[in-house]
């Protein structure tokens, strides 16, 4: 069996980054530096102290509520098994190699001999080389996962057929080549998060077959793993030193292995360690100890393959969209503060647009939200105020039964827009109240929010007022935590709404975040929240709580 060398590094900048993350006093082989007694078989390669907290939580609201198996497994959906020698590249392995490879091949209904082949793998050397040199150690040493799942959904990776994981020699010589970058811009990731670390939540996402990146900590017993038996506990730290953290992946669970049930987790050290290559670890010690990193935290992660790897996206801008297709569109929000007094006051000109081929009519019973959200986890979101189109009251005329809620009984035209139609004006202006809100948050607007209409496409349903975060002090807005200066969104132009691509481009992910929620992921989620009630449930809330918000003048009455 091949012997490769980990240290112990004894200074405390060391202890702070982990196995194989070394300074420009270290030896030019760690490998060979006398001073370090400790050695063990295997390489790691993780730093261990990823902020998991700048993550969005992933929503997981696809799964509903069914019973989940008892068992599941999708190792078949992997590549081959990997060894990573002895270089700290774990993390390019966990998450290039096996997870993207993995992704891609279910998409595109790949096999096992498919995945044999280098041209339908992803290279970790690609992956790793490609990281900023400030991002990883030295003699490829190692890295963390946010590094790596970044450079995946903004740069992607190439094959393993034109970059293969040979020659690595000493990586802080090494430098990617044009023809690697070219391929890696055809697979990226689409976006990448953070789960809730319980058992329950990792078989909900392996059950539909999502692989789960795990941050584990090692001792002793797990490098000389040599067996399908449950680990259930650490050993010593003599070997591996008490900062030794490692990259792998969970492709599956079993209830009835061990006392507790375990998960089936995929390393990259070869065959010839654990299971052939994989080891079982229990629910509960996963969870509470082998998976806590330097921080405390638990580093499990999902990651969403991009559409572009099936198939090339829509690029038509003006398609003809059949039946209703509702579209809004904000011009202008601002704080209403220095006139009027009121913090958490704004002002809003907005219009709803119907770009398809047939009438929206009110006996659908049909909405508009307008929503805010936290950048981190979508779960935090709540309503500002939200307008109602139904037969309720007299044809074509509206009224407001509470500062926050509009009741309006006309039809918008195919081709036409709601502003026009209803009040022969190009855009309608209103106030409302931000709740008290404290973080960041982006501010959206939901046509048909309940998913009353058939359309299309989805997407041109939202509008999103902030493209970036926009952290609120007690409801009071500000563009960045540290700045005095009060948010607003101003766009003057308001001579229509002609295409869908306008709103297409109006995303988080043309933002500075862009691992910002999808809107997919919030259209999943208000479609969810219907389902079991907590849409209901927010309205509710929202209407006991009166806010003050100003309502459309009215010259029917």
């Amino acid at each position: 069996m091949k012997t490769f060398k980990l240290f112990t590094l004894l200074s405390f900048f060391f202890i702070l980054a982990s196995c194989g993350k070394d300074d420009m006093n270290t030896p030019d082989n760690p490998m060979d530096d006398p001073t370090n007694p400790t050695e063990t078989e295997y390489t790691l390669g993780w730093f261990g102290d990823d902020n998991v907290g700048s993550v969005p939580v992933s929503t997981n609201f696809g799964f509903g509520n069914g019973n989940l198996p008892t068992s599941y497994d999708i190792v078949d959906k992997f590549p081959p098994m990997g060894d990573q020698g002895n270089y700290g590249t774990c993390v390019a392995w966990a998450v290039g190699y096996n997870t993207k490879t993995a992704l891609s091949g279910m998409d595109r209904n790949l096999s096992a001999s498919d995945l044999s082949s280098p041209q339908n793998q992803f290279s970790p050397k690609d992956l790793f080389t490609a990281l900023p040199d400030n991002l990883k150690g030295a003699e490829c040493n190692g890295t963390n996962f946010a590094n790596a799942l970044t450079l995946l959904q903004e740069r992607g990776v190439a094959t393993m057929a034109t970059v293969p994981y040979t020659n690595l020699g000493q990586c802080y010589n090494s430098s990617t080549e044009a023809s690697w970058t070219s391929e890696a811009a055809n697979y990226k990731i689409k976006y990448w998060r953070k789960i809730e670390a319980s058992a329950t939540s990792i078989k909900q996402n392996v059950s539909n077959n999502i692989p789960v990146i795990l941050g584990a900590r090692l001792a002793d017993n797990f490098m000389s793993w040599n067996s399908d038996n449950v680990l259930s506990s650490h050993s010593s730290f003599t070997q591996v030193g008490i900062h030794s953290y490692h990259a792998m992946v969970i492709a599956g669970y079993d209830d009835n292995k061990g006392p507790n049930g375990a998960f089936r987790v995929i390393n990259s050290w070869g065959e010839g360690w654990g299971d052939r290559g994989y080891i079982w670890i229990d629910y509960n010690f996963l969870i509470e100890e082998f998976g806590v990193n330097s921080l405390g935290e638990n580093s499990l992660f999902i990651a969403a393959n991009q559409d572009g790897d099936v198939a090339p996206p829509d690029d038509d801008p003006t398609p003809t969209a059949q039946g209703v297709d509702m579209a809004p569109w904000v011009f202008a929000d601002y704080s209403t503060y220095d006139w009027s007094g009121i913090s958490n006051e704004r002002e809003i000109e907005f219009n709803l647009y119907n770009i398809g081929t047939q009438d929206a009519r009110p006996e659908s019973n049909w909405n508009v939200y307008y929503i805010y959200y936290n950048a981190y986890d979508a779960n935090d979101y709540g309503i500002m105020f939200y307008d109602e189109f139904n037969q309720s009251i007299p044809a074509e005329t509206w009224e407001c039964p509470t500062a926050e809620n509009c009741i309006v009984n006309t039809t918008i035209p195919a081709g036409g827009d709601f502003a026009t139609n209803a009040f022969g004006m190009s855009s309608i202006a209103r106030t409302y109240n931000v709740p008290f809100i404290t973080g960041e948050y982006y501010l959206l607007m939901v046509a048909d929010a309940t998913d009353v209409f058939m359309e299309q496409d989805e997407q041109n349903n939202l509008f999103y007022t902030s493209i970036d975060p926009v952290y609120f002090q007690n409801g009071y807005a500000f563009v960045t935590q540290n700045d005095d200066d009060a948010f607003g969104f101003t766009n003057e132009n308001k001579e229509g709404f002609s295409s869908r691509s306008a709103v297409q481009t109006r995303t988080p992910q043309n933002g500075n975040f862009k691992n910002a929620y999808t809107g997919d992921e919030i259209i999943d989620l208000l479609k969810q929240e219907k389902r079991n009630g907590g849409l209901a449930k927010k309205l509710n809330e929202f209407q006991s709580a009166q806010q003050n918000v100003k309502m459309y003048s009215n010259p029917n009455k």
